[in-house]
């Protein structure tokens, strides 16, 4: 992207849930305030990663990239919402 050293794992990690944070509550703050659905919402988080995508990488590997990203998202969203689940049961 840039002529910029890399960044580290550490510093990487903070960028990302930074930038995550404020740009999620940007387009539900502003989704909500035009009168906008939970399908609005979803129709604009799919136009983000579209634009990342084509911003990002090269026609043919677009399917490869969103499944990656849909895998891990899977994964992360598994993980925030079992986080907290006690398991119950005699076993």
């Amino acid at each position: 992207m840039s002529g910029k050293p890399r960044l580290t794992a550490e510093a990487a990690t903070e960028l990302h849930n930074r930038l995550a944070k404020r740009v999620v509550a940007e387009i539900i703050e502003e989704t909500r305030a035009a009168g906008g659905s939970y399908s609005d919402l979803l129709v604009i988080s799919e136009s983000v990663l579209v634009g990342l995508v084509v911003e990002c990488f090269r026609l043919g590997h677009d399917s490869k990239v969103i499944d990656l990203v849909f895998t891990a998202a899977k994964a992360r969203l598994a993980n925030v919402r079992l986080k907290d689940l006690r398991a119950e049961g005699t076993g």
